[in-house]
C-alpha cells in the first residue's frame, strides 16, 4: 500500500485491477483507502498487550531457547578444535626441529626466521582454538527481565512518539500488518527470524526526558 496524504490526514491506498481480483478470487475494490489513525491506536494496544509483562517474558524465553539451539548447532558444525590442535602440535614439532638444526650448526639467521614464522602461526592457531572452545551463551533470566523492563518503558510512550521513531520501532520489532478487505480486518503480527533485531528496538536512544 502507498501513503497518500489527504486533507491533513494520511491514508494508505491499494489499487487492484479487475483481472488481479478475478485471478486471485479475492474481495477487493478497485481502490482501497485505509486511514492511518484508525490503524495506529489498535496496533499500539496490541503491542502493549503482546510485548509487555508475562506475555513478553514467555515470548523472549522461547526466542532465547530457539536462538541458543541454532547457535549451538552452528558452533558444533563449525568446530575446528581437532584441526587447530593438530596445527599447534605440528608447529611445536617444527620448532623443535629448527632448534635441533641450530644446535647442529645451522645458519642462525635463517633458522631464527623459520622459528619466528612458525611461532606466529602457532600463536594464531592458539587464539583461534581459545575462541572456538567458547560455546554460545543463552540469555539468562536477568537479561530477559532487563529487556522486558526496557520494552515496557518504550511502549508506554509509543502513542505519542514521533511518527519516524514509531515507524522504525515497528520495523525493528518485525511488525507485519495485512489488511483483509473481504473481512474488513487488519491482521497485525510480530514476525522476525533475527533474534538480535528483535532485541535491538530503540531507534534513537534516550533523546527525550
Amino acid at each position: 500500500m502507498a501513503g497518500n496524504p489527504n486533507h491533513g490526514r494520511l491514508y494508505y491506498r491499494c489499487k487492484a485491477s479487475r483481472d488481479f481480483v478475478r485471478q486471485h478470487d479475492i474481495a477487493h475494490p478497485p481502490v482501497l483507502y485505509l486511514r492511518e489513525d484508525t490503524i495506529t491506536q489498535p496496533v499500539d494496544r496490541f503491542l502493549r498487550d503482546e510485548l509487555a509483562g508475562d506475555t513478553l517474558t514467555a515470548t523472549l524465553r522461547g526466542l532465547a531457547d530457539a536462538h541458543y539451539r541454532a547457535e549451538l548447532a552452528r558452533h558444533q558444525g563449525a568446530d575446528q578444535t581437532r584441526r587447530l590442535r593438530q596445527r599447534i602440535e605440528d608447529c611445536d614439532t617444527k620448532i623443535k626441529r629448527y632448534r635441533a638444526a641450530l644446535d647442529a650448526g645451522g645458519d642462525p639467521v635463517l633458522i631464527a626466521s623459520w622459528i619466528s614464522e612458525t611461532s606466529t602461526e602457532r600463536d594464531n592457531a592458539t587464539a583461534a582454538l581459545r575462541l572456538s572452545a567458547v560455546p554460545p551463551q543463552r540469555l539468562n533470566e536477568g537479561q530477559i527481565t532487563a529487556i522486558v523492563d526496557g520494552l515496557g518503558s518504550l511502549l508506554t510512550v509509543l502513542r505519542d512518539a514521533d511518527p519516524r521513531d514509531k515507524a522504525e520501532l515497528y520495523s525493528r520489532i518485525g511488525l507485519r500488518m495485512t489488511y483483509q478487505p473481504g473481512l474488513e480486518t487488519l491482521k497485525a503480527e510480530v514476525v522476525s527470524d533475527d533474534f538480535g533485531r528483535v532485541l535491538n528496538v530503540c531507534p534513537r536512544g534516550d533523546n527525550s526526558p
